[in-house]
């Protein structure tokens, strides 16, 4: 058996790419976002993470008073997930924002919004399609994994700018 020696500068270049990694396993890129759903009873809830760079144009806390209003005016919007999130009509679904926070990583450098918010549906049997608004609203704003469990089972799309409605 030989015994190779890696380079050192290899080393340390894997030891940096494993600590940019996310603990949660799921790569923060500019442009894409994540959803998750679950239908349990007659309620759905959906759990959204995306980079605030999609939603703003940065990351970084706000430095000048537009993009502190730029940060105030997607808050303001984020009010109503049924602006963002609608189900088929006859499913009678009614939108309610559970949580809307910004979660920076330590250096500051980078931030994802982390959504999370419920539709309370009067017949969840008829629930049959979620479209998802907010590409018309967010430019920057490519693509949407979305994962969803249910009593249809487990189902895993992607959601973009010209197909953005999920069917369950």
């Amino acid at each position: 058996m030989t015994l190779r020696y890696l380079p050192l500068s290899f080393l340390i270049l894997v030891s940096t790419h494993s600590l940019a990694q996310p603990k949660h396993g799921h790569a923060h890129e500019h442009g894409k976002g994540r959803l998750e759903i679950s239908v349990d009873a007659n309620q759905v809830v959906g759990k959204l993470k995306v980079p605030l760079e999609a939603l703003v144009g940065f990351e970084r806390v706000p430095k000048t008073e537009a993009e502190t209003n730029a940060i105030n005016t997607m808050n303001q919007k984020l009010q109503n997930p049924g602006a963002f999130f609608e189900a088929n009509k006859d499913a009678e679904c009614s939108p309610k924002l559970i949580s809307s926070t910004i979660v920076r990583d330590q250096a500051g450098k980078h931030a994802d919004l982390d959504y999370q918010f419920d539709l309370n549906c009067a017949k969840l049997a008829s629930l049959k399609q979620l479209s998802i608004g907010l590409f018309s609203e967010y430019k920057r704003l490519k693509k949407i994994r979305v994962e969803s469990v249910g009593p249809w089972g487990q189902k895993s799309v992607t959601a973009k700018r010209d197909s953005n409605t999920v069917r369950f």
